[in-house]
């Protein structure tokens, strides 16, 4: 829809260019006009002002007005109403004259869920229990009206055309998902969202292993599997019940008490270059039980150990203390 728009306005603006050079000429021929008389006789003609002071005096001039007037005014009359349903489109389905995607810009580090579908839907429930700012795209508007109420934003359009990706800040964004149901769309999403900003983490649904292997090769960061994963899950639930209980219980945060979270530190934050046995005295009591760094995996880390910059610690702890620790581990 958008590309058409856009297509239509081009045709025409140049078909409005076009007549007013032929038309210029056209007088300056028939009417025997300097140019300047000739682009002035044609303006009062095609707005219809008609001020008497030049009017046609030969055939051939009434000729060429009888063509200029009615497809200038088609012309003049096409062009108003793109423009205006480009403004009546834009108050309808993006909020108001633009006003969410003038949110959107004014966000960083957020999250993109492209598709709100069953599994877009509950992907933007958790982020906004895990507090995240959210942007999501999807082409139904129907379906995304409810969002603006509960404080989510959104935009109206295609998330694999390189525009709407742009509108929803994919350059300042801390991730992109993609939770379409068609693996062909989340394939073409990848490779969207990497020429658009090739760091981009995103990470992608599957519908299978063969599909994992497409998307990664596509360039997706992660690619989750969601037959897979709860097939595993049920099956190591059934395994050890009270541990996945548990973990399920703390990374939800739906009961009170401590939950658990990962942390990058960055480099020149309050956190890089101290060492685990640091932290009573800094005044934090979050445990760090694991720590990844590029390839390796550190379980049950020692206090003597060293936080380096682009550390990701997964630490348990009550929340507050959590965001407190995540402030300083920012820059």
């Amino acid at each position: 829809m958008y590309l058409r728009r856009v297509s239509s306005k081009v045709l025409l603006t140049v078909a409005a260019l076009g007549l007013l050079v032929l038309g210029t000429w056209g007088y300056t021929v028939t009417e025997n006009l300097d140019p300047f008389e000739a682009f002035y006789f044609l303006i009062i003609s095609v707005t219809t002002v008609g001020f008497g002071d030049i009017h046609p005096t030969t055939e051939a001039g009434r000729i060429l007005t009888l063509v200029v007037v009615p497809v200038g005014l088609l012309v003049v009359f096409g062009l108003g109403v793109t423009l205006f349903a480009d403004r009546f489109w834009d108050m309808m389905l993006r909020g108001g004259a633009g006003r969410i995607e003038r949110r959107v810009k004014s966000l960083r580090d957020h999250f993109i869920v492209c598709g709100y579908g069953r599994l877009g839907q509950e992907v933007v429930a958790s982020l906004r229990r895990m507090k995240g700012p959210v942007v999501v795209i999807d082409r139904d508007a129907e379906k995304l009206r409810d969002l603006e109420g509960e404080g989510v934003l959104y935009i109206v359009g295609d998330a694999l055309e390189e525009s709407c990706l742009r509108r929803a800040g994919i350059e300042r964004a801390r991730c992109v998902l993609a939770t379409f149901g068609d693996d062909t769309q989340n394939v073409y999403l990848t490779l969207e969202a990497r020429e658009i900003k090739s760091d981009v983490p995103v990470i992608s649904a599957a519908s299978g292993r063969e599909a994992r292997r497409r998307l990664y090769l596509a360039g997706a960061s992660r690619v989750v599997s969601p037959q897979i994963l709860v097939g595993d899950i049920l099956a190591k639930s059934a395994h050890n019940p009270h541990i996945y209980q548990m973990m399920s219980d703390m990374m939800s945060g739906d009961i009170p008490g401590e939950t658990i979270t990962q942390i990058v530190v960055s480099s020149g934050s309050q956190l890089s270059g101290k060492c685990l046995n640091d932290f009573r005295t800094m005044g934090l009591s979050a445990r760090v039980v694991l720590i990844r760094q590029e390839d390796t995996t550190i379980l049950s880390p020692s206090g003597d150990l060293c936080l380096e910059p682009g550390m990701v610690l997964v630490v348990v702890g009550e929340p507050e203390e959590l965001d407190r620790m995540d402030r300083m581990s920012s820059a």
